[in-house]
């Protein structure tokens, strides 16, 4: 994987709850009791992964960056993402991000390390890797399921104050299941998180260790600068870090695409027709659709979208090639009380910014805003598969699929004007994001 462009970008929004203040307090998870012959072998790809950066950063190291920025200043947080927290479980930063996968993580990583680890206890009992732990388990144990064949970690979500679990009125936070987010071009995304919890890089890198590294001690404001610094400089590719130079100068982001075949060429049309309205702007994170995605507050666009990802799907959608068994995750039922004080009972696998974002509740109705998630960009998206928050679609194929289902949904039973997607489009838009995203 070329990696020679590593500039990184913003991370989160989130003030720490009380809940999260308890796991930053609580000792890290304690170690199985060792073997009396064996000894602790460390597994994981963190290593290599840091070599190769630190690598690619020396190359930079007596010339001037095209951005400006210290090649120090990048070597200091590169190492601070690659290696373990200290004070916590083992894991770091990059033991979830790993670049082979596009700064993400894919099921096939996840499974090549659970493998070697399997193969590695068979001689050494102690033999041990920090992606495997229980924090984050299906079962708060041992279980895996869901790590190995979707690499969905376990996430906990306050729960705002208008929202109850139904079947846990008690209960404070909820906990869903979400996949790594990559990281590319992460500077220009903000706010950050998939529910878009993070207004800084700083508050996201924070986030990420209190609810992920088990930390004895909070990080310092060092270590925070550190590795939101690096992460700002995260990129795909030399020509994503030309539109993010372009980006931070306020100049248009020059045409970085590589020569095109028509087929291509038709795509890159296609795409700009039927995908560039909700992945818009210069980054490809804004939403410039205003015809089917109420805004909460009358005034903007929304910046988080409900695609029909969650399930159960809306009444009416149909079928779509990415829901149903061995798709959809568990669901959960969400109390929303509204403003007139009535009422109304959700469903959801995952029900997005509403538990993060407070104007969300501010609508007629509950449930026009469950379920909306952020705008990712797409740039570097052949390393980043699967796709969405739940990693419910395999290929790039599935997500168009499932786009041309749910384009049909808005005009047929929403009955607004979304352009269809044809069958004869799918092709030539896959072909372009894969050779110039």
């Amino acid at each position: 994987m070329n990696i020679c462009s590593i500039i990184v970008r913003p991370a989160g929004r989130r003030i720490l709850t009380l809940a999260c203040l308890a796991v930053l307090l609580s000792p890290a998870a304690e170690a199985k009791p060792r073997h009396p012959s064996c000894h602790m072998v460390q597994l994981g790809d963190e290593k290599a992964n840091l070599d190769q950066v630190l690598r690619e950063l020396d190359l930079t190291r007596k010339s001037r960056r095209p951005d400006g920025v210290d090649p120090q200043t990048l070597r200091r947080g590169a190492l601070k993402f690659f290696r373990p927290f200290p004070g916590g479980n083992g894991r770091s930063c990059g033991t979830c991000h790993n670049p082979r996968d596009g700064w993400s993580l894919s099921p096939r990583t996840v499974e090549d390390r659970w493998q070697a680890l399997q193969r590695a206890r068979r001689t050494n009992p102690c033999a041990d890797d920090p992606l495997f732990r229980s924090i984050d388990a299906d079962d708060g144990a041992d279980t895996f399921t869901w790590l190995r064949t979707r690499a969905l970690f376990r996430v906990r979500v306050p729960l705002p104050e208008r929202v109850q679990m139904t079947d846990d009125p008690e209960a404070t936070e909820v906990t869903v299941l979400r996949a790594a987010t990559p990281l590319d071009m992460l500077k220009h995304t903000a706010p950050y998180q998939q529910d878009r919890s993070a207004d800084t890089l700083e508050e996201q890198a924070l986030g990420a260790v209190v609810m992920h590294m088990e930390p004895r001690s909070p990080p310092s404001q060092a270590f925070l600068a550190d590795v939101a610094a690096f992460q700002r400089h995260i990129f795909s590719s030399r020509r994503a870090a030309a539109v993010s130079r372009a980006i931070d100068a306020g100049e248009t982001p020059p045409d970085v695409d590589p020569p095109l075949t028509p087929l291509e060429q038709r795509g890159k049309e296609l795409f700009k027709d039927l995908c560039a309205g909700c992945h818009g702007g210069p980054a490809q994170v804004q939403n410039l659709e205003n015809r089917i995605f109420p805004p909460f507050d009358g005034s903007t666009n929304p910046v988080s979208l409900n695609v029909g990802i969650s399930n159960p799907l809306p009444s009416g959608f149909g079928t779509s090639p990415i829901h149903g068994p061995g798709f959809d995750l568990p669901t959960q039922r969400f109390t929303v009380r509204l403003l007139d004080d009535t009422s109304t009972i959700i469903e959801s696998s995952d029900p997005g910014t509403v538990l993060t974002d407070p104007r969300a509740l501010e609508t007629v109705a509950g449930n026009q805003v469950f379920n909306r998630f952020d705008v990712p960009q797409l740039r570097g998206i052949n390393a980043t598969a699967p796709y969405f928050h739940d990693h419910r679609a395999a290929t790039l194929e599935d997500v168009m699929l499932h786009y041309q289902r749910f384009f049909r949904f808005i005009n047929e039973v929403r009955g607004l004007p979304l352009p269809l997607i044809r069958d004869e489009d799918l092709a030539p838009i896959v072909a372009y994001m894969r050779k110039a995203l």
